[in-house]
């Protein structure tokens, strides 16, 4: 597991690591010295010494030629101490933005090359019914082996289901899996484009200079497609407060990305979705804190109450009426937060869209801090503080799609928990996404002192005594 994270932002991708550019800085810093120290030598070397007195005659007088010789010889040496470190700086430096400027030449080459797939797909309906036939195949295959096996012994067939379950926990923890998934995503829109008989990229292209992201739109069409079917049936909710045991009304202001990551609701049958704090600062304004956490509802049962579900999922990246964003924003009401008021968003998973839908919209004075969350499909003002903290195994982030630039205005903290090798052994299907791990990396972003990483969570500076903590729990009111 690698203690490294990558930081981006700025809408230029100049940092692989932070010990990368601290390592550059303290090399232009050293040449910076050499050459200060070089001109003192040099100095040193031209003065006269010839009639200065250097000690008692019956001393050995030393040469002042030889003197200042020797300072122009340490002169020269420190000069090239100079250059070199000073050039060594600047590769290191030329090195992270060669980095990534390759690294967004090939983001562009996935995402050309994923909506002209896209489109292919959506124009000719065979080639998803042919993939769509092999993998029943292959489906079919293993159903058919894994029956014969069963006739035989109960525990091969066991031994078959875990050895399935490790490989497809694998796969969908591969870094190239995750990279598959961000550009099939990233060419949906493309796909309908094609659908449609329409000409390829070129209304996709229309729409993005228009602010309407591709995949906010095919999310959009997914949506109305699913509603009509009578899948994604939507219902107003209504939120409540409520006390859990154990929960600490008046807490400390939080400090760190860890203690954010501490604070967020794990959600769960009539448990908390979302968790509101209030606090001042030094001056005596309100400063508040909204936490809403991650999908509870994996399934699409109808019956269910819960919003934090997958209709959710879908409805809030296409920017329309997601039932845990309104939940969220009855509880802000509830909790007496004013419009305008200035509000850390800290969301998790499916919270993290929630959290970006709200400080998108501009109803606030917003901060914004995610873990875990496909927030591709937002268009932030360019001065709103932003940290989105995604992990390279973690597919979740990815179903939002090809980071675009707008993103970059933000900062995006990436790390790469196996380093291209295997999960651990463990029942979690997707172990990248877990919050636990996520409480790790926000722990190594603590220790960081990279620059970028503050504003985000600079209303958390100054904040004084014990704040107002309240958690809300929201339903669906099904007819």
């Amino acid at each position: 597991m690698s203690d490294d994270i990558t930081i981006r932002g700025g809408g230029v991708v100049a940092v692989d690591t932070e010990e990368h550019l601290r390592f550059a800085a303290l090399l232009l810093e050293l040449g910076d010295s050499c050459a200060s120290w070089a001109d003192r030598a040099e100095s040193v070397s031209t003065d006269d010494f010839s009639r200065v007195p250097l000690g008692p005659s019956v001393v050995p007088q030393a040469d002042a030629r030889a003197g200042s010789e020797a300072a122009a010889r340490a002169a020269a040496h420190l000069r090239h101490a100079s250059e070199d470190a000073t050039r060594l700086g600047g590769n290191l430096i030329l090195t992270a933005e060669n980095y990534g400027q390759i690294e967004r030449q090939v983001q562009a080459l996935f995402t050309f090359a994923g909506g002209v797939a896209g489109w292919a797909m959506g124009a000719s309906p065979l080639i998803p019914l042919a993939i769509l036939t092999a993998v029943g195949e292959v489906a079919l295959i293993r159903t058919a082996f894994r029956a014969i096996v069963g006739l035989f012994s109960s525990e091969a067939v066991e031994d078959i289901d875990e050895a399935s379950a490790r490989s497809m926990r694998e796969l969908v923890s591969s870094p190239a899996f995750v990279a598959l998934v961000r550009g099939m995503v990233s060419g949906s829109d493309e796909f309908l484009i094609g659908l449609f008989g329409l000409p390829v990229m070129l209304d996709a292209n229309r729409l993005r200079e228009q602010g309407i992201t591709g995949v906010a739109f095919a999310a959009s069409v997914a949506a109305s497609v699913a509603q009509y079917a009578g899948v994604f049936t939507p219902a107003p909710v209504q939120a409540v407060e409520v006390k859990t045991k154990g929960s600490e009304q008046r807490p400390a202001p939080p400090t760190t990305y860890e203690e954010l990551v501490e604070r967020m609701p794990h959600g769960g049958a009539d448990s908390p979705q979302i968790r509101i704090e209030r606090y001042q600062d030094a001056s005596g304004a309100d400063q508040w804190i909204v936490w809403t956490g991650g999908t509870i509802e994996a399934g699409f049962p109808e019956s269910s109450t819960e919003p934090w579900d997958n209709r959710s999922n879908v409805t809030a990246v296409a920017h329309t009426d997601a039932e845990s964003l309104e939940a969220t924003l009855q509880a802000m009401r509830l909790a007496g937060i004013p419009e305008g008021a200035s509000v850390l968003h800290v969301g998790y998973s499916q919270g993290g869209i929630v959290a970006s839908g709200i400080a998108a919209s501009g109803l606030f004075d917003s901060t914004l801090v995610t873990f875990g969350s496909p927030v591709e499909s937002f268009e932030f003002d360019d001065d709103l503080a932003r940290t989105h903290v995604e992990h390279t195994e973690d597919v979740i982030p990815a179903l939002s799609g090809e980071r675009r630039d707008s993103l970059n205005g933000g900062t995006v903290v990436q790390r790469s928990l196996y380093d291209g090798g295997t999960p651990p052994p463990g029942d979690d299907p997707l172990p990248a996404h877990n919050l636990d791990r996520y409480r790790e990396t926000a722990r190594l972003i603590d220790q960081s002192s990279e620059e970028r990483l503050t504003p985000a969570i600079d209303p958390l500076a100054g904040l004084t005594g014990t704040g107002e903590a309240h958690q809300y729990r929201a339903d669906k009111v099904l007819p």
